[in-house]
């Protein structure tokens, strides 16, 4: 056969998803640009190597603003060579031009209509937003939880993914009240599950996170669900990859998003996703034991 497929599945995916994102943000998705069409190789100083390969090689996806690049988005698949890879990330790095590596596990890790693609593509956009306004203030520090609306969202606070995922338990816990201990009944009654809730997240390296949701049963006693996703992002410094990184309410809603179907299957007889608060805090010891440093916390066992 001729003719050969322009995507991978997972490019394909990753590229439907940055096209329905730019249409939000005024922006353009583009795919399979040459890294030379996107960055000016000429008389830069940099080694043959990265010079030839520049001009082979291509971004998976491009999103372009007012003709200039502004990310570049890679899907590692099966098959990436390391040595390839570690050059467009030099080149990334070298040049400023941000560059996010994801994969299957990005595209399926999902809260409500947000993949993690979709949430990244969102965040780049948001801290640019932030520093613009803000970079001068220092007591203001970009948190995407604090987000109360962002262009292509319509709904207030699109990033709050664990509130989201508690609120569909509010009605469903109140029809199921006598299945909770006595300390915590009556704040379910009133819809209060906020009163009922433990969460935190761990960071490595700053780009290994951790993180658990859990809501209290009562009586020290909790439905607890973890989550764990990693990123690789390059072209970035300073407070722009520092905010950039901050995607613990991401993951934060991952968790969440396990917590909630345990929950369900709580309120129908299962309790096999109930643990005691010492089960919790042993988690974060074991985390912390493995290099993972607290990022946030919320109502932490023995607080």
């Amino acid at each position: 056969m001729p003719l050969k497929k322009i995507f991978t599945v997972g490019e394909r995916a990753t590229y439907k998803i940055a096209q329905q994102v730019s249409q939000d943000l005024n922006v353009e998705a583009l795919a399979k640009i040459r890294i030379a069409d996107a960055i000016n190789i000429e008389r830069s100083g940099i080694s043959n190597a990265e010079y030839t390969y520049a001009l082979k090689a291509h971004f998976d996806v491009l999103l372009t603003r007012e003709n200039l690049p502004v990310l570049a988005i890679e899907f590692d698949g099966p098959g990436h060579d390391k040595k390839h890879d570690d050059l467009k990330n030099s080149l990334c790095d070298r040049f400023g031009l941000p560059l996010v590596r994801v994969g299957m596990i990005h595209l399926n890790s999902k809260n409500f209509e947000d993949s993690a693609v979709h949430f990244l593509i969102h965040q780049l956009f948001c801290v640019d937003d932030f520093l613009e306004d803000f970079a001068d203030d220092p007591y203001e520090t970009y948190d995407p939880y604090m987000l109360i609306s962002i262009p292509g969202k319509d709904r207030q606070s699109p990033f709050a993914y664990a509130d989201r995922w508690r609120g569909r338990l509010k009605k469903r816990f109140q029809e199921h009240l006598h299945l909770f201990a006595d300390d915590i009944r009556l704040d379910y009654a009133y819809g209060l599950l906020q009163f009922g809730v433990c969460r935190g997240a761990w960071v490595r390296d700053d780009l290994q996170v951790r993180a658990f949701c859990g809501q209290s049963v009562g009586a020290g006693k909790f439905i607890l669900g973890t989550a764990e996703l990693s990123f690789q992002v390059f072209g970035m410094t300073g407070l722009r990859r520092e905010y950039f990184l901050n995607v613990s309410e991401f993951v934060m809603g991952l968790a969440a998003a396990e917590m909630y179907e345990l929950a369900i299957a709580f309120l129908e007889g299962d309790a096999s996703g109930v643990v005691h608060s010492r089960q919790i805090k042993t988690k974060i010891a074991e985390w912390e034991n493995e290099g993972f440093k607290l990022r946030m916390c919320l109502n932490l066992p023995g607080d």
